[in-house]
């Protein structure tokens, strides 16, 4: 299972992740999190993951398709509370820090975009 709350603050779209992204759940952060960002010309994506307890390769994926779809609107995708150890093993191993920056917080989210 896989919960997904958004919120869009100072022209930027916070995506806060709870419980799993995997190949069973990657194709509802892409109707919800990707397709919105794609329609409405999103720059810049904070994926808050401090919650999240799995990630699979499907997953991980998900999070380059969602940079991608941030850096065609000339923007990015961070990331940001990276705590659970398996889940940023997986990410370190996916080589998704070579695309998605890794921050703090939210907040760390605000400073380095310059909002």
């Amino acid at each position: 299972m896989l919960n997904i709350i958004l919120e869009f603050r100072k022209g930027i779209l916070f995506v806060r992740l709870r419980g799993k992204l995997v190949k069973s759940t990657a194709k509802e952060f892409q109707e919800e999190v990707i397709q919105l960002i794609q329609k409405n010309g999103i720059h810049t994506t904070v994926v808050n993951v401090k919650e999240l307890e799995d990630l699979d390769l499907k997953g991980m994926n998900t999070l380059l398709y969602c940079y991608e779809s941030c850096k065609q609107n000339k923007g990015t995708a961070l990331l940001c509370g990276v705590t659970n150890e398996s889940v940023k093993q997986r990410l370190d191993k996916g080589r998704v820090f070579n695309y998605m920056s890794q921050i703090k917080d939210e907040l760390d989210a605000l400073k380095k975009v310059k909002v």
